[in-house]
């Protein structure tokens, strides 16, 4: 069975309008790497119990070791999701949204949230951006789109449990390695997506 990936902007699947939703959706995790305490991941936790969201924040305490100097960075929030991935692969119903956190705020529920998704009708969905990340050589490999935005982002991504666990099985890469470079080699290859 192939994986059906589609780029999407993030502020589509997050930022849509809502009243709070009374009570958390039963089949919906949200997963955040966030390896320090900071105030935006502070704002993402409150705006989380605001909307009623489970979310498990994944290696607090750990150290980053992305974004400083040459690395890119992100290779470690792929290892620490592959782990937290393990326990929920076979939960068909499960839908995880794996998102950032320093920089995020959900603005909807999730209830909205999983209507978005499922009207994809894809079993995986990743943020899309305007520009070409880390590897601009990849462009010409990438779809033309009529509409939004083409590049696929790492920062937010959302499926049912089983999808993304075969998303990141193949992750064998190092902490200081490119998460975005890994997710757009797969989205790339027309017997991966």
């Amino acid at each position: 069975m192939r994986l059906q990936l589609l780029l999407a902007p993030l502020g589509w699947l997050l930022l849509v309008e809502t009243k709070g939703d009374a009570k958390p959706e039963d089949n919906l995790l949200v997963l955040t790497v966030a390896t320090k305490e900071t105030e935006g991941f502070r704002r993402f936790k409150r705006s989380a119990q605001f909307f009623n969201y489970k979310i498990q924040a994944l290696g607090l305490g750990e150290d980053w070791h992305g974004e400083k100097e040459m690395s890119a960075g992100g290779g470690l929030k792929v290892r620490l999701l592959k782990k937290a991935l393990e326990k929920h692969a076979d939960k068909e119903n499960l839908v995880i949204l794996f998102t950032d956190s320093y920089d995020v705020v959900f603005a909807s529920g999730p209830r909205e949230l999983l209507k978005k998704f499922r009207q994809a009708r894809s079993q995986v969905v990743f943020s899309a951006e305007e520009l070409i990340y880390p590897d601009r050589r990849l462009e010409a490999k990438y779809p033309v789109v009529s509409d939004g935005k083409r590049f696929l982002g790492s920062g937010g991504f959302i499926g049912y449990a089983p999808n993304l666990s075969k998303l990141v099985a193949e992750w064998e890469g190092q902490d200081s390695d490119s998460d975005q470079l890994f997710y757009t080699k797969i989205f790339l290859d027309p017997e991966k997506r």
